[in-house]
């Protein structure tokens, strides 16, 4: 059995600590805090768990955090935690089995996130390695890489999976936590001044409602030379693609999406997204094509992109296209979407008459 340590930065999350220290407090790991400035209880709640408690000074930095955090564990192996992530299954197992396949690589573990819509977005992040490796580069939205810039590495899946509830927060501090990201970003622009930082920068404008800049910054990352392959760029597109909704430059989006759609074929929310605007511009049987494409399609971030949104929206087209029988069988595969079943209800209402 390869031991691990659990490693975790933190800063007054008390009402969140004990929730996911409690779900891995069991497993045969050690558990490694550190507190950049806590002025509520949650030390108090850590010692609970663990006497692997330290400091540090924050400095705007969080890969140097998370560094500080890594050296203070007892083991090589590291597995990263944040405070607002509580593991909802794991097979240990497996897990040592992928650990000992793939000795040099880094581990991305299931997460599921949720909005304050509710709407639920699945990602793969990377976040098992050996240290002896890896460490932490980039000052915010930190990535897991070589230590030695020539390594050659793989990523691989293991058999881990939480639960994120960072996004669901009141609207001040998500404007906040936007805000302090950015302030970063753009400092740190200068060094990193790639695609990655681009993104993560239109990232942090769009929650602003600042909808003109992020789609500045998205272009400017998408002027790269991009691997479809890879899970940010995945995200870069269709974020993309929903600010131009908010600016309403809907036929200069699809224009773009027409020009790209080859490489994001087989990426869910990507195809869904192009049907929407050949629906929005009127274009309904391309955009039924488009849909029933995402239907079949396995990849995808956004639960429901390949699935009741697709169908909801067949739906409508063929209810506006005079045939309400075809339409209730798409609303039907909605299950308990709430649009859908209104829809039903006011099909029902209308055969009723």
């Amino acid at each position: 059995m390869i031991p691990i340590s659990v490693c975790i930065i933190t800063k007054n999350e008390a009402e969140k600590m004990d929730r996911c220290l409690s779900c891995i407090k069991d497993l045969p790991f050690e558990i490694v805090v550190v507190d950049t400035g806590s002025t509520d209880n949650t030390l108090e709640i850590v010692r609970k768990y663990t006497d692997k408690i330290f400091h540090f000074d924050w400095c705007d930095d969080f890969s140097k955090a998370r560094n500080y955090s890594i050296s203070k564990a007892t083991n090589d192996w590291i597995l990263v935690l944040d405070t607002d992530e509580y593991l909802q299954k794991i097979d240990l197992d497996e897990l040592y089995r992928q650990m000992e396949e793939h000795p040099g690589g880094i581990g991305r573990i299931h997460r599921s996130s949720e909005d304050p819509g509710g709407e639920i977005t699945i990602d793969r992040v990377e976040r098992l390695f050996d240290r002896r490796l890896y460490h932490y580069k980039r000052p915010i939205h930190e990535q897991v890489l070589p230590l030695h810039s020539d390594t050659e590495y793989s990523i691989y899946p293991i058999p881990i999976e939480v639960l994120h509830d960072g996004y669901i927060s009141t609207e001040t501090i998500s404007r906040e936590k936007a805000e302090r990201n950015l302030r970063i970003l753009l400092k740190s622009e200068k060094d990193y001044p790639d695609s990655y930082t681009y993104f993560q920068i239109g990232q942090s404008y769009y929650p602003m409602e600042d909808f003109e800049n992020a789609r500045k910054y998205y272009e400017k990352a998408l002027s790269f030379d991009l691997d479809p392959e890879a899970e940010c760029v995945q995200l870069l597109v269709v974020n993309y693609g929903y600010v131009m909704l908010r600016l309403e430059r809907v036929e200069e989006a699809l224009a773009f999406y027409d020009k790209i759609a080859q490489y994001f074929n087989f990426y869910a929310d990507f195809v869904f997204l192009h049907g929407y605007f050949y629906y929005k511009t009127e274009q309904y049987l391309k955009a039924a094509l488009q849909f029933i494409q995402a239907t079949q399609l396995t990849h995808y971030h956004v639960i429901g992109s390949n699935s009741y949104k697709p169908f909801f929206l067949l739906g409508i087209i063929y209810q506006m296209l005079g045939d309400p029988a075809l339409a209730r069988t798409f609303y039907e595969k909605c299950g308990n979407y709430e649009p859908a079943l209104k829809s039903l209800q006011e099909m029902d209402a209308l055969n009723n008459k």
